[in-house]
């Protein structure tokens, strides 16, 4: 069957579509490094929802103990009902970082989309079904005695085969031009966004944020076992319990912070670089950006679980 002429021209035809689109001006490598970098840039860009949400339930769990510490049944109503009411959200930091996160979030959602292999992959998939099928219905056509000379088989699944290529080989390099143009233009986008949210993480006013917290548990917890004392109450262990634990968790903000800031940073190092190859029109992935693609894919799901916790 390659000697048959339809044969020939289906490969003939391959080869001249194929060097008719030119190649992409991306490589797989390169494809597969934008995809590693926006596999975990959504959680990234949710990094300050971390530190907000641990101070946030620091905040209510201390709060509890300061309730408990009133006599009144009317004040402490009042205290737990605020509590359950209030939230992170009319603080200013959050607020600063809802912009940038959005704006970032749209970039990162955009550029997962465009560089997904199925943007290519899928149509090369849907041409070789349709070859599949036609031969399966020719199969089926010679196996019934019409008087008619046999339809030849596997030409139909041939073609199928070489437009499916074709068509990837199309796709592929439409989709490299996309993804290159999307990284390089949105490069500004990400350092912004990155730089913004790495202020607001190390803020004075962040800063300040979790001082408050740190000194209102423990003065909390000193009202709470006054109160006690007061009432002739003993001290249950559980109470000392939490409070040992609430006193890590408040130790531990500064910590989440700088994750959450080294993660920030790693991603916006990671996006210049290959905007950098990418504008200079690289074709290889170099060792210290996989490195860096390591790192963030590292840091990212540190980030990851401190969300799901």
């Amino acid at each position: 069957m390659r000697n048959c002429p339809i044969y020939n021209f289906l490969v003939v035809t391959a080869l001249a579509l194929s060097l008719a689109i030119g190649c992409s001006p991306l490589s797989k490598a390169q494809l597969e490094a934008v995809g590693e970098l926006t596999f975990r840039s959504d959680t990234v860009s949710r990094s300050p929802a971390v530190l907000f949400g641990r101070i946030s339930e620091l905040r209510l769990e201390r709060g509890l103990f300061y309730a408990a510490s009133l006599s009144s049944g009317q004040a402490r109503y009042e205290e737990v009902t605020a509590l359950a009411e209030a939230s992170m959200d009319g603080e200013s930091l959050v607020r600063k970082a809802e912009g940038y996160v959005d704006a970032f979030n749209s970039y990162v959602r955009a550029l997962h989309s465009v560089s997904a292999e199925a943007r290519w992959k899928g149509i090369g998939t849907e041409f070789r079904g349709i070859g599949t099928r036609v031969d399966s219905v020719i199969y089926r056509y010679n196996r019934l005695d019409t008087g008619y000379e046999d339809i030849p088989e596997g030409y139909a699944r041939m073609a199928g085969r070489v437009l499916g290529y074709v068509a990837e080989e199309v796709m592929q390099a439409v989709q490299g031009v996309a993804v290159r143009n999307i990284v390089i233009a949105g490069d500004t986008l990400v350092a912004a966004s990155c730089d913004s949210l790495m202020d607001i993480l190390r803020s004075d006013e962040m800063d300040e944020l979790i001082r408050h917290e740190k000194e209102s548990l423990r003065d909390n917890y000193s009202a709470y076992l006054r109160a006690l004392e007061q009432r002739g109450e003993p001290v249950p262990l559980e109470s000392d319990r939490l409070y040992v634990e609430l006193l890590h968790r408040a130790d531990e903000l500064s910590s989440v912070r700088n994750s959450c800031v080294s993660a920030l940073r790693s991603m916006k190092n990671a996006h210049a670089k290959l905007a950098a190859d990418f504008a200079a029109g690289e074709k290889k992935v170099p060792a210290e950006l996989w490195g860096e693609l390591v790192r963030f894919r590292t840091l990212a799901s540190q980030v990851s679980r401190m969300l799901e916790n």
